[in-house]
């Protein structure tokens, strides 16, 4: 498991949007993300990122405390220690206050020619 720098995240918003703060997850603890840019009401993109200096044994978006937040997609860049940037996407889904995604994507295994 590779110590995770920072992370940035891109998240489009569908058609029901939520409120700000933008809250995550990172080992089971609630934190708001920072450096965030844009919106979250409908049709709008956020951006957001943390940085963790730490080994991510899980790492979820958490839903908004009330209502529903559609989104048609995240997109999340990693910066793990020893390891090139690298980012996975995930596609639609619908948070509430019950539910959280997880968004944590071990880094590629290398890959050599023989």
């Amino acid at each position: 498991m590779p110590k995770l720098n920072q992370f940035k995240v891109e998240i489009e918003t569908g058609e029901k949007g939520t409120a700000l703060p933008v809250h995550f997850t990172i080992n089971n603890h609630k934190l708001a993300l920072e450096e965030t840019g844009g919106g979250v009401g409908p049709g709008e993109t956020f951006t957001g990122g943390f940085e963790i200096r730490s080994f991510a044994h899980s790492l979820t978006l958490v839903g908004p405390e009330t209502g529903q937040w559609d989104i048609r997609k995240i997109k999340v860049e990693f910066d793990c220690e020893d390891n090139p940037p690298y980012s996975a996407v995930f596609g639609e889904l619908t948070l509430d206050e019950t539910t959280e995604v997880n968004i944590w994507q071990d880094p590629p295994l290398p890959t050599w020619d023989v």
